[in-house]
């Protein structure tokens, strides 16, 4: 077991397992003088695993609220029918609402317990690799809207979030793909492994500890994302756009990799990247299978780039490379990211 204290503007304890030993405790403490708790999941979690919270919740009175899987799940729509569910069952301030899923159920059910009476207690219990290693933490809650990702949503502190790597053991490939690209940002950030060491490394809770070490940092330093914190948005300008031309048929994080690639490619024309580690870059990039390539024009990307909440007027904080392959984030004008 190891655990992390995020220290944000308000504190919170991350648990990182192989099991669930210890959830019992954690949701007892960390939920404290709740007596309702709603469940949010989605229609493949609660298959897999129906009212397996109710196993270590016990105390508090059970609500269960199933959103349809995949990124169609964060709509507003969905979003007002949760506070409904909540207001119809008597939530009140005290109580508490758990996200029990992947990214997409974390985002959408955070953002309800965000806004829920100005704010009700949100634990994390993420499924994905994906939601382990990067969504769950962080404060960062959303839903899409007009098919832009993540278009609404506020900055709201879980009061804990409880990991059991475990849950990856029945991930279809798709999700542990899409996990993976995003450990290879943090691969990036961080410059703790060539592709030949990273290629031979396999999910566990200490890659979690790993990833979310390093998540921690930026978090701590920079809470609402105005500076250093931007660099965790790696790959991500281009990744959202590919995300919702595809109507989200590619993962999150395989158009990571993706977007990383436009990142590298822009660095060699407007940084002056170096070859050797460009050449590095790109082992890294597919050092897991994925496919780096784009199938999209600059013309389809262009629009919903310039809709992309990081954009301002006719600039974009692009994160990128510098010359020697250090992230960096540049402030650069939007028609540059297609010369």
């Amino acid at each position: 077991m190891s655990e992390l204290l995020f220290k944000t503007p308000t504190p919170y304890p991350v648990i990182i397992e192989n099991d669930l030993s210890r959830a019992q405790t954690f949701f007892a403490q960390v939920l404290k003088a709740a007596k309702r708790v709603a469940i949010v999941t989605d229609e493949r979690v609660f298959s897999l695993y129906g009212n397996l919270p109710d196993s270590f919740l016990t105390g508090f009175s059970t609500f269960y609220f199933v959103i349809d899987s995949g990124e169609g799940g964060k709509s507003i729509d969905n979003y007002i029918k949760i506070l409904t569910f909540l207001s119809d069952n008597g939530f009140c301030r005290d109580d508490a609402v758990i996200g029990f899923g992947g990214g997409v159920v974390g985002d959408i059910s955070a953002f309800a317990a965000s806004t829920y009476m100005r704010g009700i207690k949100y634990a994390a219990l993420p499924t994905t690799i994906l939601s382990m290693v990067d969504s769950s933490v962080g404060g960062k809650t959303a839903v899409d809207l007009q098919g832009v990702k993540n278009l609404v949503g506020t900055f709201y502190s879980p009061c804990g979030v409880y990991i059991n790597a475990a849950f990856a053991n029945t991930l279809p490939a798709r999700e542990v793909d899409s996990g993976w690209g995003e450990l290879i940002k943090y691969a990036f950030l961080s410059g703790d492994y060539t592709a030949r060491e990273f290629s031979q490394k396999v999910f566990d809770a200490d890659l979690v500890f790993w990833a979310l070490s390093i998540k921690k940092n930026f978090v701590e330093t920079d809470y609402f994302d105005k500076g250093e914190r931007k660099k965790l948005n790696l790959g991500h300008t281009f990744a959202h756009a590919i995300e919702s031309l595809s109507g989200f048929t590619v993962s999150h994080g395989a158009a990571v990799v993706k977007g990383i690639f436009k990142s590298l490619s822009f660095a060699v024309k407007h940084a002056g990247l170096n070859e050797k580690f460009y050449n590095s870059a790109l082992a890294l990039l597919t050092c897991k299978g994925h496919d780096i390539t784009c199938p999209y024009s600059d013309n389809d990307l262009a629009p919903l780039i310039c809709a992309d909440k990081k954009s301002c007027g006719e600039d974009i904080d692009f994160i990128t490379f510098n010359d020697v392959g250090k992230v960096v984030a540049i402030k650069t004008a939007l028609n540059t990211l297609f010369d």
